[in-house]
């Protein structure tokens, strides 16, 4: 049985590789349709054995599986996303799609998380294994398999799960995918109308999540509002919902967020599910004891359209209720219990301003992090004052973790440094040999900073030998005024005596 690996792909050098490497175990070949990348990518494909396809974007994802289609040869093909990563049991796959007989196309889990490599928060069932000859796609976003002779497609379980990364708060920044994704979709709508075509619901319900991805909620509503709540079908009509929800929440308007709860419960929502949303209502109408109540009864289970439902995932907003209601304690102790699993979507300015605010605070928060939430937080900190900051670093620092990333994170801080750590960090980084981002160096630079530190950063730079350093520090010292001399003499006496020595020399 052969079997073909399938990518559609642009800008992913990053995260390709490790895609790669895993589907590698379970085909035949892999090709990977490129449509623009101006990175790494193609070389990196072609660094793993894959057949690299060069061909283009037209907004259109569906399309552009279809071309990439036309380039495997294989019985079955593995629809993969470069974001993802693909776990199973190779022999039992195989065995299983040799025995396979009637299915057209097999479902993997699709495990996606909000962190980077941090834990499965959703899990959905999606048909990504398919039969090359009865299959295509159809659709310019959140495109679906279809019979290629209209026939109705049988599916069954191919073992597989997809470990998918796309949707992370950080991708989701970095590569806008929400912008992309809502030029799709409306673009997707209007062609849909032009060609006089009165099914809909799907394209709004694209463009509304799309909307609600870039942060444009009223769009969002707009465009959930024009679904025929008794037409739509069972699954258009809960992924509407819950987005609608949501949106609402995020305008204030909860009557209409309950008027949309009401909805996914006549669509037959699951109960945790829907008691999960309801909280998220109370919380917002600052009824927090009913939203604890609400919270603490959900369990795990599976929805209607066989998305995976993480009671777990609630315990972000179970810390905001007790918080709310003046358990400061109790709700410390939530998150340290929380933040082991790696699955959440708390705020790391939130857990440090309620975890880390000494040093103790700040060994226990650092104990409980586990390493895949080690760089998002050090990178949502990085723009915060040090002093915010500075005890969960040197926490993190003690423990001998991300230590790359910390002194990244403190070289973006370095004008809101106090001197004496300004200098313990400056002498971390030389060790390390990133004396190119010493906080002392862009002290001295900065009219804006103190000028008693600018010159002390310069009194220790130009102690270590950094003759470029003394014009600027002279340039400086030029500026004392009488009043201040005797309070700079005395500070820089206490960090060189010498170096004082010389000064009063001259």
């Amino acid at each position: 049985m052969y079997v073909s690996g399938c990518y559609i792909v642009k800008d992913e050098e990053d995260v390709l590789a490790a895609s790669l490497e895993a589907l590698a175990p379970f085909v035949d070949e892999i090709v990977v349709y490129d449509t623009g990348s101006t990175d790494r990518t193609r070389e990196v494909a072609r660094e793993h054995g894959a057949r690299v396809v060069e061909g283009y974007w037209d907004d259109d994802f569906g399309a552009a599986r279809n071309r990439a289609l036309e380039h495997c040869a294989g019985t079955w093909v593995v629809s993969v996303d470069a974001d993802e990563v693909v776990r199973g049991d190779v022999r039992a796959w195989r065995r299983a799609l040799q025995r396979e007989n009637r299915a057209d196309v097999l479902e993997v889990a699709v495990a996606s998380d909000t962190w980077g490599g941090a834990g499965r928060l959703t899990e959905a069932r999606v048909p990504r294994v398919l039969r090359r000859a009865h299959c295509r796609w159809a659709g310019a976003l959140h495109e679906r398999l279809v019979g290629r002779r209209g026939q109705v497609l049988h599916r069954a379980d191919s073992g597989l799960v997809f470990e998918h990364s796309g949707y992370t708060l950080l991708r989701v920044v970095d590569r806008d995918k929400g912008t992309r994704n809502l030029r799709v979709a409306e673009a997707e709508l209007e062609a849909a109308r032009a060609r006089g075509e009165h099914d809909l619901a799907f394209l709004h319900v694209n463009v509304g999540r799309s909307a609600a991805m870039v942060g444009d909620h009223r769009k969002a509503l707009d465009a959930f509002a024009a679904i025929d709540r008794e037409t739509a079908p069972l699954d258009t009509g809960l992924l509407a919902a819950q987005t609608a929800v949501s949106c609402a929440l995020a305008v204030g308007d909860l009557d209409l967020a309950a008027e949309w709860l009401t909805a996914m419960r006549t669509w037959g929502e699951d109960d945790q599910v829907c008691r999960a949303f309801e909280a998220r209502v109370a919380m917002a109408g600052k009824r927090y004891a009913e939203a604890e109540r609400l919270l603490r009864s959900v369990r795990d289970s599976r929805n209607r359209i066989g998305i995976r439902f993480d009671a777990e995932s609630c315990t972000d907003d179970l810390v905001r209720c007790v918080l709310e209601q003046g358990r400061r304690e109790e709700a410390a102790q939530l998150v340290l219990e929380h933040l082991p699993n790696g699955r959440t979507n708390l705020q790391a300015p939130f857990v440090v301003g309620l975890l880390a605010t000494d040093a103790e605070g700040a060994a226990r928060t650092v104990a409980a992090l586990p390493p895949s939430l080690e760089k998002p937080f050090v990178g949502q900190l990085q723009r915060l004052p040090a002093d915010f900051t500075d005890a969960f670093f040197e926490a993190l620092w003690a423990a001998g973790r991300a230590r790359a990333a910390v002194l990244l994170a403190v070289g973006e801080q370095w004008a809101s440094l106090a001197f004496p750590r300004a200098l313990e960090w400056s002498l971390r980084m030389r060790e390390a040999g990133l004396a190119e981002r010493c906080p002392l160096r862009r002290i001295l630079a900065s009219p804006e900073c103190d000028r008693l530190t600018r010159i002390l950063s310069g009194v220790v730079l130009a102690e270590v030998g950094e003759a470029d350093a003394l014009p600027v520090l002279e340039g400086v010292l030029a500026e004392v005024e009488d009043a201040e001399v005797d309070t700079v003499l005395a500070a820089v006496r206490e960090l060189s005596p010498s170096f004082a020595d010389s000064l009063v020399a001259a």
